[in-house]
């Protein structure tokens, strides 16, 4: 895949793809851009404004890849923002690739069968996977953990787990959701900002048994860390609507052959070159 709208979709509507990269590569998340959300949902203008903003920065940068974490839109069911999003997302150059994964404003809390098709007629695929320079890069539909659609849950899981089975080689195994885990304790009851206890324990097993290194998420519309034995989960900030007292903001990440590193960097001080 080698641009954002791609329709590439297998079993349950994944891409997979291999990427060739140097040995050491840096990429960038975003999240929560969450066109609509700063204006209630009458004008998207100022999400357009910071994200042409951001976008210019990216191509500057010319990262390896980007992810986006979810919620791109405020409203799942507003064609006008999800035209716009898509529309400013295609000013990021062709040669860098763009994965976008569903946040639960773009399906909704209870992730309809129609909110899914709906998303799919979007953006083609809900969950990705693809390696560069041997690290395997994993995105997945939190959603429809965090709503319980056991179904499409369980496909996705069979899923997560031959990919992670397949990819015992690589350096390095780094999930992307838009929910979380966890945001402080793999324990913690049950609320909004997590994945439900019962769902939880299976994939926290999984990240443990396929030794994954990492996860991006977003969904908080701030920062925060937690681990889970030697499992790193990192939330990033909404790029549009921060809730904390981070600025809007990207993550870079470094990928090495043996370690994984990033910082958050607010919009005014996002550098104008990486260093490896």
């Amino acid at each position: 895949m080698s641009r954002l709208f791609v329709y590439l979709v297998v079993a349950i509507f994944c891409i997979t793809k291999t990427l060739a990269q140097s040995e050491s590569f840096y990429f960038i998340q975003l999240s929560d851009p969450q066109f609509g959300m700063l204006e209630k949902n009458k004008s998207f203008s100022q999400e357009t404004m910071i994200m042409e903003k951001v976008i210019a920065a990216i191509n500057n940068l010319n990262p390896a890849f980007v992810v986006i974490t979810g919620d791109m839109v405020n409203d799942g069911k507003d064609q006008k923002q999800i035209d716009e999003f898509k529309r400013v997302c295609k000013l990021i150059k062709k040669s860098i690739p763009v994965y976008v994964l569903p946040g639960n404003h773009d399906l909704s809390q209870q992730c309809t069968d129609e909110s899914i098709s709906n998303y799919m007629d979007e953006y083609g695929y809900d969950c990705f996977s693809f390696q560069v320079n041997n690290s395997c890069f994993i995105g997945l539909n939190t959603p429809v953990i965090f709503a319980n659609r056991e179904e499409k849950e369980k496909s996705q899981l069979i899923w997560l787990e031959k990919i992670l089975e397949n990819s015992q080689k690589c350096n390095h195994r780094i999930l992307f959701g838009h929910y979380p885990f966890f945001v402080k304790e793999s324990n913690e009851a049950n609320r909004y900002e997590n994945i439900p206890l019962e769902k939880r324990k299976t994939y926290l097993d999984l990240m443990s048994k396929y030794r994954v290194s990492n996860m991006f998420a977003g969904h908080l519309h701030y920062n925060a860390m937690s681990s889970y034995e030697d499992f790193n989960i990192t939330i990033t900030n909404s790029i549009c609507t921060p809730l904390g007292k981070d600025r809007i903001g990207i993550r870079i990440i470094k990928v090495y052959p043996d370690k994984v590193v990033h910082d958050y960097y607010d919009l005014e001080q996002i550098p104008s070159d990486v260093v490896l």
